[in-house]
């Protein structure tokens, strides 16, 4: 009996890892980029074959994401790993999407980045994710981070038209509405743009760019988070 238990249990356990490697194989892939037929073009970036001046105009657009979460939050410590596709199919390939799409594991975050992604907006966008997992650790943030917070935090650096304060006319019912999302599939679900510039706006009021970091640091160390960003306690 204790010997069909054990190997019940095994074979469970290999089952839920499979299961696991499935759900993650485009973050696992992600790291198996340097032995696969993607060419590193600079430090955790990796894209098929690219002509020198795209190289150096991709490393300029980061290098303006960088300094752009850097001029309202300050210096980012996270390093995701970014591979870049050349195609809308390409990046269905990778789980994602023609503009951009983050796949997370433990220790990094891995962007994939589409044909149209390639700008400023989209790249501070998804590396501001990456920080804000680096800062409150993987577990923490799926535990802890609603998925609205996280994508309106990420729109404070997306400079796009259509997500700038000025430009969203939402009433308050609509942005309170939004922090009902907690979780992935209801936000990206109905009115996505919507749920976009409601999160947007959600999180104006509650971000202090100056302790942004050290709020998130408050999550890491064991705070909850509606302690820390809107102030309810335990």
């Amino acid at each position: 009996m204790l010997r069909k238990m054990l190997w019940a249990l095994g074979v469970s356990l290999i089952l839920v890892c499979l299961c696991g490697a499935f759900l993650q194989r485009h973050a696992l892939a992600c790291e198996l980029l340097p032995v696969l037929s993607y060419q590193q073009i600079s430090t955790n970036v990796y894209a098929k074959a690219m002509p020198d001046e795209q190289r150096a105009h991709f490393s300029d657009l980061l290098e303006l994401a960088f300094e752009r979460i850097k001029g309202l939050y300050g210096t980012p410590v996270s390093e995701p790993r970014i591979v870049i596709v050349p195609s809308a199919e390409a990046a269905l390939a990778w789980g994602a999407n023609e503009t951009a799409s983050m796949h997370r594991l433990p220790w990094r975050a891995c962007i994939v980045v589409g044909p149209q992604g390639l700008n400023v907006d989209v790249l501070a966008h998804e590396w501001l994710h990456a920080e804000i997992q680096q800062r409150v650790g993987f577990v923490r943030l799926l535990k802890d981070i609603p998925v609205w917070f996280d994508e309106g935090a990420a729109l404070t650096v997306d400079h796009r038209p259509p997500f700038l304060p000025d430009n969203i006319e939402l009433t308050e019912a609509e942005v309170a509405e939004v922090t009902k999302r907690s979780s992935a599939k209801p936000f990206f679900s109905g009115d996505i743009r919507k749920n976009y510039q409601a999160a947007r706006l959600a999180v104006e009021p509650l971000i202090v760019p100056e302790q942004f970091y050290a709020d998130l640091d408050r999550i890491s160390d064991g705070e909850p988070f509606k302690q820390v960003f809107l102030n309810e306690d335990r």
